[in-house]
């Protein structure tokens, strides 16, 4: 009996070691697929998060031509924040939110012209928006809904399902939407614009 136990003994570790270095193997292959995954998740990412801030941009400039012309309706415009301005605050309790489809469809019922179609596919890219700076003196409160200066805020927020991030490896759109907006002023014969600034909204709620 002992020279038999002997004799598989020696095959008994040799088929362990084997399963211990394909086990080892196997983990490695995991883990060099894993990282490329997720070194392609991170290219296309940064592909488009250029793509997303260059769509928001063509949209400011587009706002600043759409809202410069229409210079004569800025008090119309103000006075249906929940159309104009996707931010909310506490004088616009529920804007419509341009990334839903209930939330375009609203505000396309309002004003169409608030999206623009960036790349000729059929489908909205940005959406269009206009907000009333602070332009009351103290100790007047502030009046969102009127224009005293000559002087909006107009902005744009990049919509397009094409041209945003996904969240890792799934097809899950990322939910954080990217503003550009700036002063536009009307100085009576045309219009000017300055002081360009941009972000993301973080959560993906837009709030002021």
């Amino acid at each position: 009996m002992s020279p038999r136990a002997s004799s598989r003994s020696p095959r008994g570790s040799t088929l362990l070691l084997v399963v211990l270095l394909v086990t080892v193997l196997l983990g490695l292959v995991a883990g060099v697929m894993a990282y490329a995954s997720s070194e392609r998740s991170r290219a296309v990412t940064s592909s488009r998060t250029g793509q997303r801030q260059g769509c928001a941009e063509s949209g400011l400039q587009l706002a600043r031509g759409y809202f410069g012309r229409n210079y004569a309706q800025w008090d119309t415009f103000l006075s249906n924040p929940g159309a104009y301005d996707p931010i909310a605050s506490s004088t616009n309790t529920a804007p419509a939110d341009p990334r839903t489809d209930a939330g375009r469809a609203a505000i396309k019922t309002v004003n169409p012209a608030l999206f623009a179609d960036l790349d000729g596919d059929g489908k909205d890219d940005v959406y269009l928006y206009i907000r009333d700076n602070e332009d009351e003196f103290k100790p007047l409160a502030p009046e969102w809904n009127r224009d005293n200066d000559q002087q909006v805020v107009v902005g744009a927020i990049c919509i397009s399902e094409t041209m945003i991030p996904r969240r890792g490896n799934s097809n899950q759109l990322d939910p954080n939407a990217l503003a550009v907006e700036g002063i536009l002023q009307y100085n009576g014969g045309g219009h000017a614009y300055t002081a360009q600034t941009a972000g993301g909204t973080g959560s993906g709620n837009l709030n002021r």
